[in-house]
């Protein structure tokens, strides 16, 4: 490597999705074999108090953005509000604009369309998938973690293995690639393991049931023991080709665990291993929001391998690195840099900083949902997730019902002594931070980030994106039992002319008819759970909303599609869609493909 090299770090960041604190074994676990994860604890700076959304795809934004996920435009990981604001500069952009190669393997979240997808938020070298999940609504067809077909700078391209492998080897090659073109590298690993569904080789399971685990959480266990397994094999094949010297490597977990326990509808332990701590995924409560954050650096850039106390955030990752590596950041961020107090030697940070964890999950914002306000050890948290799912959407009319809560987490780590009557001042003070927070950001946050429709850029369009919808509509399992829902996207009409719209039941990887079934996805040792049969609907007619055009045609359940071309004005609008059935009934056409025609297309 050269000298050049060597003064610009390579900077590897491993996401995992639903991975807990609690979810190694070096953090504690009893049964997890992690020995990759634990010497990466044992040698890094470990951020103790570093806290993340509660959800995945608001965690990622903070992360790519350095701002609040709320500022950033994504609080639900459906809904299309988890298309980040497009004209915010990312970690990515920082990087390629700093001289790096930059790649990203796994797990995007933060839009589905041109100009939201990686390849265009920096990334030059993209493998990843559709939507948050592989198999939701946005993913190719039938995906289900092995063999799949992934998208490549947004080409669909077949690939065999499971994809936590996939995505590891695509990375080393990717670091091979950099190193021959003597560039340094910024490689971004977001894994969708261990999210459900839990799908994984038995080898990595069947040990977990035979300690008499359940087969849901020892799948889960499998999962990260696959991705431990592939952390082991990276940072060896840094030290092979003589980088791993010169390379910063970041781990962290999205959110709190997912299925490392059970917990009540209150988060409090029923089964399995949460590190003490109350809450899980979702909830407001530290479970929810504080994990694991392993930072191993080149000699002792930010001082010795310790533990850091005090508060940190995903959001902070970005102009830390920004200030290591020698690159401009964005010029509007919430996160902190840690360098200064890191390669100090400190071992105690950010005692006066006050950090926010909002929960929304639901398509218009909501004040009082599910947040938390933190300061030093203390926490407000008001919680509404023991009220209703906090993933049905439209739940909260008001956050009037909330009831703060007070912890000190230092001396009441599983929050179970609510000391709020003790601490009023604090309680006011923390809630009019909470507040005058949420009011600064409401009107950005409530914004759309629209589709764009463009002559050059083709589109798909699935339910996944749906605003106003109030039913789950993010997984292939809802499209093939045929939830009856509907709702509009947010489109913007970048370019005035004609466009095409394919409105379909199926994707067109799929090869369905409109009134076509499908088969089942049976379970077996590697697949968790059956995927449904899909419902045949008698479609007869559809009909299209945009711009102030309606337009009707009759369907066969036959056909593939139905199609409309519309000639529209330049500017925003919302798009709807209906397939009708011979009894009345109607659904929103799931997916819709449109594209940009020639306008010597005349209308009828």
């Amino acid at each position: 490597m050269s000298c050049e090299i060597k003064l610009k770090p390579n900077v590897i960041i491993i996401v995992t999705d639903d991975q807990g604190y609690g979810d190694i074994h070096v953090n504690g676990n009893p049964w997890l074999h992690t020995p990759n994860f634990d010497w990466m604890g044992r040698h890094s700076i470990r951020l103790e108090d570093f806290h993340t959304d509660p959800l995945c795809a608001p965690a990622r934004s903070a992360l790519m953005s350095g701002r609040y996920s709320f500022g950033a435009g994504v609080y639900s990981t459906i809904n299309g509000r988890y298309y980040m604001k497009p004209e915010l500069k990312t970690m990515a952009d920082c990087f390629k604009e700093g001289g790096y190669a930059t790649g990203m393997f796994g797990k995007w979240h933060l839009g589905d369309t041109y100009p939201y997808c990686p390849e265009n938020r920096g990334f030059d070298t993209v493998v990843s998938f559709g939507g948050g999940v592989i198999g939701e609504t946005p993913d190719y067809w039938n995906n289900q973690y092995f063999d799949d077909t992934y998208l490549v700078n947004g080409i669909e391209k077949p690939f065999e293995g499971y994809c936590t492998d996939v995505w590891f080897k695509l990375a080393e090659q990717f670091i091979d690639s950099s190193i021959s073109s003597e560039q340094p590298f910024f490689c971004y690993i977001p894994t969708n393991a261990p999210h459900g569904p839990l799908n994984v080789e038995p080898v990595y399971y069947k040990k977990y049931i035979d300690m008499g685990i359940p087969e849901k959480r020892a799948r889960f266990y499998g999962m990260i023991e696959c991705v431990d397994k592939n952390i082991g094999k990276l940072i060896s094949h840094l030290k092979e080709k003589e980088v791993y010297e010169d390379t910063i490597i970041i781990y962290f977990g999205d959110n709190g665990t997912a299925d490392g326990c059970v917990m009540d509808e209150n988060g409090r332990l029923l089964e399995g291993y949460n590190a003490g701590m109350r809450g899980k995924k979702g909830m407001a409560y530290e479970g929810a929001h504080r994990n694991a954050c392993f930072i191993t650096t080149p000699g002792n850039l930010l001082g010795v391998p310790r533990e850091v106390h005090g508060i940190t955030a995903q959001m902070d990752i970005l102009p830390t690195l920004a200030e290591i590596c020698g690159l401009l950041p964005p010029g509007q961020i919430d996160g902190i840099s840690l360098y200064q107090a890191l390669a100090k030697g400190e071992d105690h940070i950010n005692q006066d900083r006050v950090l926010v964890i909002h929960n929304m999950q639901r398509d218009m914002p909501q004040k009082y949902k599910d947040y938390t306000v933190l300061k030093n050890n203390m926490r407000l948290v008001c919680p509404l997730t023991n009220e209703t799912n906090p993933y049905l959407l439209g739940a909260f009319e008001s956050g009037k019902d909330a009831v703060p809560e007070i912890y000190d987490i230092k001396k009441d780590p599983y929050e179970e002594h609510n000391c709020y009557e003790e601490h009023i001042p604090l309680a006011i003070e923390l809630t009019r931070y909470y507040e005058e927070w949420y009011d600064e950001r409401l009107e950005e946050a409530m914004r759309y980030s629209p589709i764009y429709l463009t002559k050059g850029h083709p589109v798909k369009l699935t339910c996944h994106a749906w605003h106003e919808c109030t039913k789950m509509c993010f997984s292939q399992t809802s499209i093939r039992k045929g939830i009856e829902a509907n709702g509009f996207f947010a489109v913007e009409v970048v370019e005035e002319g004609t466009y095409e719209f394919e409105l379909r039941r199926y994707p067109r990887e799929s090869g369905l008819a409109l009134g076509d079934t499908c088969g089942k996805l049976p379970k077996n040792e590697r697949i968790f759970e059956e995927c449904a049969e899909g419902k045949a609907y008698a479609i007869v007619g559809a009909d299209i909303r945009i711009a102030g055009i309606k337009k009707e045609a009759k369907a066969d359940a036959a056909w593939a599609c139905v199609t409309f071309r519309l000639k529209l004005p330049k500017g925003a609008t919302h798009l709807r869609t209906r397939f009708f059935m011979d009894d009345g009934r109607s659904i929103g056409a799931y997916y819709v493909y449109v594209r940009g025609v020639e306008d010597t297309w005349e209308e009828d």
